[in-house]
């Protein structure tokens, strides 16, 4: 394809002439043409209104939009780009971006021809230099084998845009949305290109940089010249923007942030700020989590309403910023304390990469301008199915486009949740376990554990979490309960579990997805246990048994590890038992490994069935996002001893290699956290 042309056409030019030239023109090379000259004093050309709205662009054949089916080559890779052909699919890519935004500020000069002079001025000037980014993408794609219109090129640019109904809808589309998402991109693949060894690549994007500053410099002056004044940049752009464009369109995607462009381009660090911790989805329909894990106090006394006591609700506050790692990007998080913008800064910092987040009202419901009420979503996915989720999140139910209803509360739920109805279902892999109800029931519990010379049990309620409720006692203090009338009340909490203590060595978790009946294993993971049963923190290294005596790692693979296998026979129990509750989403098993009277190491296949989201599910999670070979060690900590741990951390392109960091923002009335310490070792984790 040719450059554009530097010989002088005969006539000189009205920006109405060409502007109509470069839009309706079937030839790239009369769209890529520039003018001789561009006469703002000659009288304007009116057209119909019919013209310049819903019509697309004059193209050859070989450059119409691709429809909706047509399958488009994805975006290649870093490592791809030392090959010439990815090389050109990645400049036909921008190609085409150049291309729309030359079309589309040749329809702002066309639809805004009365704007004032000093606007279209730098307008007409911004179009040539669009005009000679597309030229240079074009010929440079040619000469690494790739022609302009090989692959199907899309619309989204012009479908956003070419609805514009003034100029300040062009600016803060155009200018302040893609064009500075393009401040990323420029920057990032110029020095990819450069590092790629295709220096002439790199030269072409190191320059279209420089030249989009100034277009989003242009876009910024003419957008504050026309919004309210008492508005600020940020708040003015995000009101200005309708569906399907917001300002995360404004950054770019899988590329790092450009502060120093910005400040270039005459943003204000408020501005910066506020658009760096910006995130929506792109397109995807979002998928939505929500904190809630007092669900298992919940089910205990439903239907009643349950009023969570200040230490329950304490912890629930102080480890809601937890549910951000479970979330991907382009999904969005409900919360009742949203995490500071400082906090979030030190995350992504960290190589975090956050969902959107939306603040929840004073009692925990959408907000009335929440775009919720109306917008579609994926899947709702709380941390947990809960009696009142369903009546608290109703536009949530209605808005599900691929929802199961999963998190709608039956009666039957309770069972799910219960600790002895667990046990009574899958006696075979619980092991000794009592559940207790009656006076009966306790009474022969102490027979057996009597018969077996257990000494020393494990009394659980049925309903609870993260090891709250739990006591260890002697056989002797469980007799003595039993004569001061213990037995008559435990049926009013749904009753509780009586069971061995054992000399416990390994505690692990399983993590499945339930899907359709069936079990997908997600994870294995250690975790960490207080000798009072509480939980303390969970362990997830890029090999399960990474680091662990051999003794212990040969056991979990030869004997235990094998029976959370696919078809294995208690995954075939599990996937039977979550079966009749209807029950699909995230589930977690606990588990460990102990010693018996003899010192011989044995497992015991499921402590406790979690029908929810986890921590250990949680640690995986992150797991993803630190670096290769890197394990990391998530634990619960006091606020009064985080002085005692050293936040500082390394990173290795772009993930956290080694460190630790604060996921949970204390706060003056805090008295839990959550950090993670990140190391290539096992041993490298401080346990205490």
């Amino acid at each position: 394809m040719p450059q554009p042309s530097t010989e002088q056409p005969p006539a000189v030019e009205s920006p109405v002439e060409y502007a109509e030239r470069v839009l309706f023109s079937g030839s790239l090379s009369e769209k890529l043409r520039f003018p001789s000259l561009l006469d703002f004093d000659s009288p304007i050309t009116e057209r119909t209104a019919r013209d310049l709205y819903n019509f697309e662009p004059g193209r050859p054949s070989h450059l119409r939009f691709a429809a909706s089916h047509e399958a488009r080559p994805a975006m290649p890779s870093a490592p791809t780009l030392v090959d010439e052909s990815s090389r050109g699919v990645l400049l036909h890519f921008f190609a085409n971006h150049e291309l729309l935004a030359v079309e589309l500020m040749a329809l702002a000069i066309l639809r805004f021809r009365n704007a004032p002079t000093a606007f279209l001025r730098g307008l007409a000037k911004t179009l040539k230099e669009e005009q000679r980014h597309t030229a240079w993408y074009v010929n440079r794609m040619k000469q690494c084998g790739v022609e302009f219109g090989e692959y199907p090129v899309n619309r989204f640019f012009w479908d956003s845009v070419s609805t514009m109904e003034c100029p300040v809808d062009y600016v803060s589309r155009l200018s302040l949305t893609f064009e500075q998402a393009n401040l990323d991109y420029s920057k990032h693949y110029a020095g990819i290109l450069k590092e790629a060894g295709d220096a002439p690549s790199s030269k072409i994007l190191e320059q279209i940089y420089k030249d989009e500053i100034s277009h989003v410099g242009y876009g910024l002056k003419w957008f504050r010249k026309w919004k309210a004044e008492s508005d600020s940049d940020w708040d003015a752009l995000e009101k200005r923007l309708v569906f399907p464009l917001s300002p995360i369109r404004a950054k770019g995607n899988q590329t790092p942030f450009n502060i120093e462009g910005r400040r270039a381009a005459g943003f204000d660090d408020d501005y910066i700020e506020k658009l760096s911790l910006y995130e929506r989805s792109r397109g995807r329909t979002p998928n939505v989590y929500y904190f809630n894990p007092e669900a298992e106090n919940r089910a205990a006394i439903a239907p009643a309403v349950y009023h969570p006591p200040a230490r329950i609700q304490a912890v629930s506050d102080d480890l809601e910023s937890l549910i951000l790692f479970l979330a991907k990007r382009d999904d969005l998080v409900l919360m009742r304390n949203a995490p500071s913008a400082g906090h979030r800064l030190k995350l992504i910092e960290a190589g975090f990469h956050l969902p959107e987040i939306e603040e929840l009202g004073p009692r925990g419901a959408l907000q009335d301008d929440s775009l919720l009420h109306e917008r579609k979503i994926h899947r709702f996915l709380p941390w947990s199915k809960a009696p009142d989720l369903w009546e608290g999140f109703p536009s949530l139910a209605a808005n599900e486009t691929n929802g199961t209803g999963n998190w709608k509360w039956k009666h039957e739920d309770r069972a799910l949740f219960s600790k002895s109805e667990q046990a009574q279902a899958l006696p075979q892999w619980f092991g000794t376990s009592f559940p207790v109800k009656t006076r009966e029931d306790l009474e022969e519990a102490l027979k057996s554990f009597r018969s077996t010379g257990t000494d020393r049990v494990i009394l659980k309620r049925s309903y609870a979490t993260a090891g709250s409720g739990m006591r260890r006692l002697t056989l002797a203090e469980l007799e003595d309960l039993l004569t001061r009338g213990f037995a008559e009340t435990p049926a009013k909490g749904g009753g509780i579990l009586l069971e061995p203590c054992h000399a416990r060595v390994f505690d692990f978790s399983v993590q499945f997805e339930i899907e359709n009946g069936s079990a997908r294993r997600v994870s294995t993971v250690e975790q960490l246990i207080a000798p009072s049963g509480g939980y303390r923190g969970t362990i997830a290294m890029p090999k399960f048994c990474q680091g662990l005596d051999p003794e212990t790692a040969r056991f979990l693979m030869t004997e235990a590890l094998p029976r959370y296998e696919t078809d294995s026979a208690f995954v075939n129990d599990l996937e039977t038992w979550a079966s009749r509750f209807g029950f699909s989403g995230a589930l977690g098993i606990d588990t460990y490994l102990y010693c018996d009277h003899d010192g011989k190491l044995c497992h015991r296949t499921v402590c406790e069935i979690n029908p929810r989201y986890t921590m250990g599910r949680v640690a995986h999670e992150l797991r993803k996002q630190i670096a290769p070979g890197c394990g990391l060690l998530m634990k619960m900590v006091k606020v009064s001893d985080l002085n005692q741990v050293d936040f500082s951390f390394e990173m290795k392109k772009g993930k956290l290699s080694s460190g630790s960091i604060l996921l949970t923002e204390p706060r003056p009335n805090s008295h839990f956290a959550a950090l993670i310490q990140i190391a290539k070792q096992r041993s490298r984790f401080q346990l205490s």
